[in-house]
């Protein structure tokens, strides 16, 4: 069931970027609903659990943008990486330090992405262009607070995190 739920996620994550509106700048600067569930999921998780569903999901993010194939998924499992913690706090960020978490995992990733795009683009990042990952972070946040909230509440995505249906955090 889970699995389902993350691929019908994913699918709303591929259209937010198309549907951001006009207002605010959010349609230049869209939430990133991907790295939203690779956060949760590492947040979530217990161990490392959540890593390569990270990665997959990074997969997916290539899939729909024109970015070499690889480039999402090293993002976000990096990012995963280096949120999934051990066994003891599992399952402990929830509320407004879970969306501070996310706004600063969407800059952190922006500015990974930034870095690992310079091959393919010859060129060192601009500083304008790391203080959009702010923009992204912010959005993500805001916008992915209620879904992780759900996602929460249903406990739909735990047997992918590493943790057993009706087993307390």
């Amino acid at each position: 069931m889970g699995l389902l739920v993350l691929l019908a996620l994913a699918l709303l994550a591929a259209a937010v970027p198309d549907a951001a509106p006009h207002v605010l700048a959010i349609d230049r600067h869209p939430p990133d609903l991907f790295l939203a569930l690779a956060v949760y999921l590492a947040l979530r998780g217990r161990g490392y659990d959540a890593v390569p569903w990270a990665m997959g999901l990074g997969a997916l993010k290539d899939c729909a943008s024109l970015d070499p194939l690889g480039t999402h998924a090293f993002v976000l499992g990096t990012v995963a990486l280096l949120l999934s913690s051990g066994r003891a706090r599992a399952g402990s960020v929830r509320g407004v330090t879970r969306a501070l978490a996310v706004g600063a995992a969407g800059a952190l990733a922006h500015a990974i992405y930034l870095v690992r795009a310079i091959p393919v683009t010859g060129e060192l990042p601009s500083a304008a262009a790391l203080l959009d990952g702010l923009a992204i972070g912010l959005w993500t946040a805001v916008f992915a607070a209620p879904l992780l909230a759900i996602l929460d509440r249903t406990g739909v995505l735990d047997d992918l995190a590493g943790r057993r249906r009706g087993v307390p955090s």
